[in-house]
């Protein structure tokens, strides 16, 4: 396991080596784009086996998925060291690669997409209702645009 500080307040964990530079770059222009103010994160790197074994024990599910996010359920205006923490992610290597390939998808342009969506889930975004995961892809699509990135809904979010 290595640790990378993107800053004093949002730290990634690197489990599996297939993780290289260009993706970590990637995800840091993905935060910066995000344009945390005040609020602090863990993202864990990993890969299928793994999230596999958090999937089964938080949410019963005896598979991989390409990303987890695990909000802080602690109160919302609690704030430590100045920083309000959001809570983890943990995100697997070989899901996001099968997708991006069954996809015809850059890993990269696809691991920034699955990020955002995590980030969101942190923020309280869900997608159990039709409105509101439509509300979460128009957010996704936001910020995707910011970085150029190809909107993965263009048939149903449009975002000027």
């Amino acid at each position: 396991m290595r640790l990378i500080n993107f800053n004093s307040y949002i730290f990634i964990y690197l489990y599996d080596a297939r993780w290289n530079n260009s993706l970590l770059n990637s995800i840091r222009l993905a935060i910066k784009v995000y344009g945390f103010k005040r609020r602090s994160f863990t993202i864990k790197l990993s890969n299928d086996k793994e999230i596999q074994k958090l999937n089964f024990k938080w949410r019963k599910i005896n598979k991989p998925t390409n990303i987890l996010s695990f909000p802080n359920v602690c109160k919302k205006d609690e704030v430590y060291d100045n920083m309000n923490y959001m809570g983890d992610i943990i995100i697997s290597y070989d899901t996001l690669k099968s997708e991006a390939s069954k996809g015809k998808l850059t890993f990269s342009s696809h691991m920034t997409h699955i990020l955002f969506h995590g980030i969101l889930h942190l923020e309280g975004y869900k997608h159990r209702k039709r409105v509101e995961e439509f509300c979460m892809q128009k957010q996704e699509a936001k910020y995707l645009k910011k970085l150029n990135i190809t909107n993965p809904y263009t048939e149903r979010v449009k975002i000027n």
